[in-house]
């Protein structure tokens, strides 16, 4: 069994999404997200600020650190993004398909990078390609779905912060 083939859904699958281009559709929702709801430091207050946050620090874990720090934080981010996400009835069946795997598969990463670093899987047999997510385009599947979130809910949603999360 190859990497991908735990992550296909219908006729949507992992590697055929990892191999598609982004659009970036909601650039500008992000851009005002990033700029009015996300602190400098810490869990943002509003809904569309942490969902933004949490995205992209997933995509800073991977991308500049390898997923070497993956801890529980990183996983609970990908859960409540998940779960939060699809929720919402805004996102179409292929679009809910979509944010499922691609955050499964950065889950899948990030375990398989803690596996590693706790010595689960020695130098020898570790797959780099399994370890972190470094392209875009499957961080900006999700941050696309949180622009649209914001564009259809412009409102700021009060975002209760999780004590445990440290990150």
């Amino acid at each position: 069994m190859g990497i991908f083939d735990k992550f296909k859904n219908n006729d949507v699958d992992i590697e055929k999404l990892s191999s598609e281009k982004s659009e970036k559709q909601y650039f500008d929702q992000c851009k005002f997200i990033w700029k009015n709801y996300v602190p400098q430091s810490g869990q943002a207050t509003i809904l569309q600020g942490e969902l933004l946050r949490e995205i992209e620090k997933l995509r800073y874990e991977a991308q500049d650190n390898g997923n070497i720090n993956w801890d529980d934080d990183f996983a609970y981010f990908c859960d409540f993004l998940k779960e939060t996400l699809l929720k919402q009835s805004i996102y179409t069946k292929d679009t809910k398909t979509k944010i499922t795997l691609a955050l499964d598969h950065f889950k899948e990463c990030g375990e398989y990078a803690r596996k590693f670093s706790d010595g689960e899987n020695s130098d020898d047999h570790v797959d780099m390609n399994k370890v972190a997510y470094v392209d875009d385009n499957l961080y900006d599947i999700i941050s696309d779905a949180i622009g649209l979130f914001q564009k259809l809910h412009p409102e700021p949603i009060p975002f209760k912060q999780k004590e445990s999360v440290k990150r």
